[in-house]
């Protein structure tokens, strides 16, 4: 499978946060020929794959952000609001799919702006209204308060090497651990943590690290790559290849040999600078238990928490590649 017919497998998957385990079996398949595959809890998806070496756990979050259904009116449109950072701005007329007792197409509600005064009509805390052409009566035989809405699913190849949309954050990140994967030779102990619930806080990280005790731990996912109309100095390039995160709560040892060995295996990369703490999962996985060590690897991603989210797929199988040799080195 390619690095682009593998990330349209991902990104095509469902798992809200907070509703993750839908997409176990998918991701039994893709992992198993690694390791061991489990389902904790909380909706964690377990790799463990054996070894006598160190115990590394490596993390990239499996849920995405979306919706959740907080009401059905009278006329059988859907109240939802948001779960996770979803850029409000963008979601006025979004076509969405709820997860009912089946998938149901659905859009955004809005107003024509020749009827409107300019305003959204989407309040400050997420809250809208959605439109699934069907009477209360027929809404509330597939659908209950608390299922969870996403954006639809589309995936769109841009030029020769980039490709968008929804949930490459951080599906992305779980492309870049499947390749690792398949590019290292390491007799390390491994456990790999897609993890649930990042885009509410972290829930899924804090419990898989405390139950692995791993030695040291790398963390994927997405940062900010660079648009004419953002700040070069917050933004990493795309086709630059992986950000290699320097924070205060990263393990400095780690962060330089990621630079080290990205200059001897001719890997480009950049460092992203961080003046506290990274908002990854890498900040509670440092702080389980009695602490452990942790690094950051990030893959530069424009237009983040939007149904157009968009990488380079240089970037994803650099990233990869750098990790491998990483695992086989610390």
């Amino acid at each position: 499978m390619t690095t682009i017919e593998l990330l349209k497998e991902l990104t095509s998957l469902a798992g809200v946060a907070g509703d993750e385990k839908c997409s176990f079996e998918t991701f039994k398949g893709l992992f198993s020929p690694y390791g061991d595959v489990s389902c904790d809890t909380v909706g964690n998806i377990i790799i463990e794959r054996k070894g006598s070496g160190k115990h590394i756990l490596l993390d990239a979050h499996l849920d995405t952000i979306g919706f959740v259904v907080t009401g059905i009116t009278d006329d059988g449109f859907l109240r939802v609001t948001k779960v996770g950072g979803v850029d409000m701005r963008i979601v006025e007329g979004a076509e969405l799919t709820v997860h009912g007792t089946k998938d149901i197409y659905g859009v955004v509600c809005t107003v024509p702006p020749h009827l409107s005064d300019g305003e959204s009509r989407v309040s400050k805390d997420g809250t809208c209204v959605v439109d699934i052409g069907m009477s209360k009566i027929d809404a509330e035989k597939i659908i209950s308060i608390g299922d969870r809405a996403s954006f639809k699913n589309s995936f769109s190849v841009l030029g020769e090497n980039r490709v968008s949309s929804p949930y490459i954050d951080d599906r992305g990140g779980i492309a870049v651990l499947l390749k690792a994967l398949e590019y290292t030779n390491t007799d390390n102990k491994i456990t790999v943590v897609c993890s649930a619930q990042e885009e509410t806080g972290g829930t899924g990280a804090v419990c898989a690290s405390y139950n692995a005790d791993a030695d040291l731990s790398l963390s994927v996912d997405v940062s900010f790559a660079l648009t004419p109309d953002s700040n070069p100095k917050e933004c990493g390039r795309m086709n630059g290849g992986p950000m290699i995160g320097y924070s205060p709560i990263l393990s400095r040892e780690y962060s330089d040999l990621l630079v080290e060995i990205a200059k001897e295996n001719h890997i480009p990369y950049q460092k992203e600078i961080m003046s506290g703490k990274t908002s990854t999962n890498a900040d509670h996985i440092t702080i389980s238990k009695g602490g452990i060590p942790s690094a950051l690897v990030s893959l530069p991603q424009k237009y983040m928490h939007t149904p157009v989210e968009t990488v380079d797929i240089r970037d994803i199988e650099n990233c990869a590649k750098l990790i491998a040799r990483f695992l086989e080195r610390v």
